[in-house]
């Protein structure tokens, strides 16, 4: 063995012996993600005014449907096809989705700029720190989920712990200072920017350990004939993308215009205390997405079964028992952790609960057709119940006022939940027949 070879050779071991455990380790990165997002938010809704969380918030919300964009565009080819091909034809389709991924962060990042520069409303900052700060925000975290998801498409924890390691540090570095000097950092421009920082020293880390062996070369020879095999399956899940975010995200965008950001403020930071579940369930998703359509493309549905079966359990009990600790300890959760700001949001309580219980279950079962690549059934099943829902949180806002925002969400998700476990069986019934057809050639 050569010296080269002996320095070569602990890496892969490593790689290889943390992949054994992916499944916990993704649990534990993104319960560490979890935690700190709510620690992230907590800070920032302690130190920011409710209409300044409220412009935050909102600006994390459209940063999240970019990153849905992404998921549509880049994450789920990378999951579901690269994962499925051979290894040239895998190369290939990585380097063309490496591209696209390219293409789509500098487009959304101008994009927001551009929105953010020119709107003439509350929640558009037009100094000129923060109008760098925005766009840089939005790139920088799709540049996180872009490494993220190459690590769990390899199934390499090396990297993955590599990608969130250095963010958690340096991003609580950030909010530690905002923390500790308020006056001086407790401002829009502040805040944007301690989201950003971390991101782009983690980016840096991913550089310095780039793996050689994989061709990713950006604008390669026949990157756009490679993408565009899939592009029917894309665009069926980009039009979901669409649909899914009206669903679950509207009420956002409708609370803004109808109750102004401080209200806005005021029911995410109730929302925050029910992040918890739903990032966790967003864990598995990445981690089992690889594994579930593997399962139905070789006609094994009893473990897919049991994989969505027991996901779907883990899922309600958490959010029940996550919903009455939250009801049982309300008085200290608001006088402690929301620094007494939000006094009169104990009515979110409920309605919260029951919109993350629906959330928490309709995501299991779409990944499931996910999985199963129906992407057009999912784009037509979320835009009619995205529609309703925002509807549905319209006339409850008319009725009620903004408390009673989230029971339209709630709405929403329960009957798209519903819809999805009704089409389950159809999938099963067409494994069992013959199993999925390939994923197409890059």
């Amino acid at each position: 063995m050569t010296s080269d070879q002996a320095i070569a050779t602990p890496r892969p071991r490593l790689a290889a012996r943390l992949a054994r455990y992916r499944y916990a380790l993704a649990v534990l990165d993104q319960g560490a993600l979890s935690v700190f997002g709510f620690a992230l938010n907590l800070i920032l809704l302690r130190t920011l005014s409710a209409a300044d969380y409220g412009i935050v918030s909102l600006w994390m919300t459209m940063a999240l449907f970019a990153a849905s964009i992404q998921g549509a565009l880049v994450l789920g080819p990378l999951n579901i096809h690269a994962v499925a091909a051979a290894p040239p034809e895998a190369a290939r389709l990585e380097a063309s989705l490496a591209t696209v991924n390219l293409v789509t962060v500098a487009a959304t990042a101008l994009i927001a700029g551009i929105v953010n520069l020119f709107a003439a409303t509350e929640w558009a900052a037009h100094d000129s720190l923060t109008v760098l700060a925005i766009p840089l925000f939005v790139a920088a975290g799709l540049g996180r989920e872009y490494a993220r998801s190459i690590a769990f498409s390899r199934r390499n924890m090396a990297m993955l712990l590599r990608v969130d390691g250095p963010y958690l540090a340096v991003t609580a570095a950030c909010l530690g200072a905002m923390l500790l000097w308020p006056q001086r950092l407790a401002t829009l421009a502040a805040a944007f920017l301690a989201m950003t920082l971390g991101c782009l020293v983690s980016q840096l880390c991913t550089l310095s350990h780039r793996d050689r062996g994989n061709d990713r070369r950006l604008f390669a020879r026949g990157w756009f004939t490679a993408y565009r095999r899939i592009g029917g399956e894309v665009a069926w899940s980009l039009a979901g993308v669409f649909a899914n975010h009206i669903e679950t995200r509207g009420y956002v965008y409708i609370a803004t215009s109808m109750v102004g950001v401080a209200a806005l403020g005021a029911i995410n930071a109730v929302g925050l205390l029910f992040r918890p579940v739903g990032v966790l369930t967003t864990a598995w998703g990445q981690s089992a997405l690889p594994h579930l359509s593997a399962a139905l493309a070789q006609r094994r549905v009893a473990e897919f079964d049991r994989i969505l079966g027991s996901a779907l359990a883990a899922g309600a009990g958490g959010t029940v028992a996550l919903s009455a600790a939250l009801w049982a300890a309300w008085q200290p959760i608001e006088h402690y952790l929301l620094a007494g700001k939000y006094s009169d949001t104990w009515a979110l309580l409920l309605p919260w609960a029951a919109a993350s219980a629906a959330s928490v279950l309709r995501y299991i079962a779409s990944m499931g057709l996910v999985a199963a690549r129906e992407f057009r059934f999912l784009a037509v099943a979320q835009a009619i119940c995205g529609l309703a829902a925002a509807a549905a949180t319209a006339g409850l806002i008319l009725w009620q006022g903004y408390t009673a925002a989230i029971w339209g969400i709630a709405l929403g998700n329960g009957a798209c939940f519903l819809w999805e476990m009704a089409r389950l069986p159809r999938v099963r019934r067409r494994a069992l027949a013959g199993g999925l057809a390939p994923a197409p050639a890059a």
